[in-house]
């Protein structure tokens, strides 16, 4: 081989020892790369052992025949009551009543979810409802400490033209005390709480209907606002019901509705017509006992008589729904 063809062969030769190592160099570098970005992976990524089982909620359980929820309405508590409150010591006393009969306290919204069939855990034996109308200050501080002593919970309705305007009444920083205390549910009881069946005789049923609309709106609207939390439901004015205010209640995006009816709330229930039982200054702990326990024929003793509960029970129903307040007493 000429001198010339040596130099070639040896030159090409040790080019293609410099690729070949070049190429090993660089398959080694990947490989390490490739290695640590794995280990890194395995690192982050919790693998979990085969003993332990991913938890599942379990399904809602079905309510037994006959299961129902009672539902209270007070307004206010004062040592002086009048006609539709009752003194601190009465409210103690039906929530010791209460606990003692084995009852869960829940809000109207849970209440309304366990009916539907959308609870998930344990079934309460026994459930009782707590709401209170208006927004009056006793609310805040009569009914609030009680239900942090007795582990309760409660439902207000604020009728929202009343708060931190008037003696008396709630402010808006208690309402967001409580409503963040997880044991308070707000609802709205619209703006100005208007009479249904006066405005009905000063206005055209158009104007009626836009004058309700207008407050089942407007008082959703500024409860969640002020509050920064969802309201889900409201109680009519006057605790009385038509099929206008039922079907404004849905188109302003209420989920449900409460209306006063003595009567335990039962599964096949109209979300939009919750029954209430109306407490005034004569239900006593005996009646509240009867209402609870659904035993009308047994006698109770209140205002000085001893009656037939029924007959209280209808008699105290009468006087809820006719009765009439102050400006600054609303129901």
């Amino acid at each position: 081989m000429r001198p010339k063809g040596i130099i070639h062969a040896v030159g090409w030769g040790v080019a293609f020892a410099g690729l070949m190592f070049a190429v090993f160099k660089a398959g080694q570098m990947t490989w390490k790369r490739w290695v640590e970005w794995s280990e890194g992976v395995n690192r982050r990524v919790i693998i979990p052992s085969p003993d332990k089982r991913i938890l599942v909620a379990p399904p809602p359980q079905p309510l037994p025949p006959g299961y129902a929820v009672f539902i209270l309405c007070y307004h206010d508590f004062r040592e002086k009551p009048n006609k539709w409150s009752i003194t601190p010591q009465r409210l103690e006393a039906h929530l010791q009543t209460l606990k003692a009969l084995g009852f869960t306290f829940l809000t109207v919204s849970e209440a309304v979810e366990l009916l539907l069939g959308r609870w998930h855990g344990p079934l309460p034996e026994r459930v009782v409802v707590i709401t209170v109308d208006d927004g009056f200050q006793s609310a805040y501080t009569i009914l609030f400490p009680l239900l942090k002593r007795y582990k309760a919970k409660a439902t207000l309705f604020i009728y929202t033209d009343w708060i931190g305007k008037r003696r008396g009444a709630l402010t808006w920083e208690q309402l967001r005390e409580m409503a963040q205390s997880g044991l308070v549910e707000i609802a709205s009881h619209t703006v100005t709480h208007p009479y249904p069946r006066r405005l009905k005789r000063n206005l055209s049923y158009e104007q009626y209907r836009d004058r309700m609309k207008s407050e089942f709106e407007q008082s959703k609207r500024e409860l969640e606002q002020k509050l920064g939390i969802k309201i889900s439901g409201i109680a009519y004015p006057g605790g009385q019901i038509d099929g206008t205010m039922k079907a404004l209640a849905q188109q302003a995006g209420y989920k449900w509705a409460v209306v006063v009816n003595p009567e335990p709330v039962t599964v096949n229930f109209d979300r939009y017509a919750i029954p209430r039982y109306g407490v005034s200054s004569e239900t006593t702990v005996a009646m509240l006992k009867t209402w609870v326990t659904r035993q009308p024929t047994q006698l109770v003793r209140f205002s000085g008589k001893t009656e037939k509960t029924e007959n209280a029970r209808k008699s105290n129903t009468r006087n809820f729904a006719h009765v009439s307040y102050g400006r600054n007493a609303k129901r």
